[in-house]
């Protein structure tokens, strides 16, 4: 409701429509550039998470110390955040 009035407002001060039209698709593609960014960095981050399991399982396997609770605390958070989508 407040978008409503902003325009309403906006109209009528005289702005132009076109313009504001224009101005949104610009802000619509600065989103979707960062939105791309952001699953981009989700996918790596993940991905390293991934890797890093997969190195402290083979440490351990191989006659190594525990797995360190922490960095499983830190790569389950990456691991875990996809399944909440």
């Amino acid at each position: 409701m407040e978008y409503l009035e902003k325009a309403r407002e906006f109209l009528a001060k005289g702005g132009d429509v076109d313009s504001l039209k224009r101005e949104i698709m610009e802000l619509s593609s600065k989103q979707a550039a960062l939105n791309y960014k952001l699953y981009d960095a989700y996918m790596t981050n993940r991905t390293l998470a991934i890797r890093i399991y997969g190195y402290l399982s083979e440490n351990w396997m191989m006659g190594g110390g525990k797995l360190d609770e922490e960095t499983k605390r830190i790569v389950d958070k990456y691991l875990l955040m996809g399944r909440n989508r």
